[in-house]
């Protein structure tokens, strides 16, 4: 009969501890740094335009610096000053020693043209993998070299 008893009230104790929320602040990723890589394929070939490059920055205020990788799909490019195509999407990661942190990219992003080779890219990074929240990526892309470049910053 005591047996019965203590097994109801290690029964009760969990399923209280299961049902239990834990009252914990969620907060969002912090993400800030500089980018700095190559076009290694155009989306008129691959389907998305594929990027890698370096990263130095922060990740939730400590020291990071690892791998990008990004593939954004985007309208048709402009030919004339002041027009900008649309990203309409894509798919992004950061790899450092400690962390991994991934997502997709919002559409309403923009490529705009700055004189021929150049193009300004101002995209918004959704943090789904790794962390949550966004970050917003703003870099130079430049068509004159081989591979093309990309240099920029990642902030919040």
């Amino acid at each position: 009969m005591r047996f019965g008893v203590v097994r109801y009230v290690i029964l009760a104790l969990v399923l209280t501890l299961a049902s239990a929320t834990p009252i914990l602040a969620q907060t969002d990723t912090s993400l800030g740094g500089a980018i700095s890589g190559r076009e290694l394929c155009e989306q008129a070939v691959c389907g998305a335009a594929i990027f890698a490059a370096g990263f130095a920055g922060q990740i939730d205020e400590r020291p990071a610096v690892g791998l990008a990788i990004g593939a954004i799909k985007h309208t048709d490019l402009p030919t004339a000053s002041g027009e900008c195509a649309t990203i309409i999407g894509g798919s992004w990661s950061i790899n450092t020693l400690r962390r991994t942190l991934a997502g997709r990219i919002a559409f309403g992003g923009t490529v705009c043209y700055v004189d021929g080779v150049k193009y300004s890219v101002s995209l918004t990074m959704k943090i789904e993998q790794g962390g949550s929240g966004e970050a917003k990526l703003d870099v130079v892309l430049d068509h004159k070299p081989f591979p093309p470049t990309v240099k920029g910053f990642i902030t919040q």
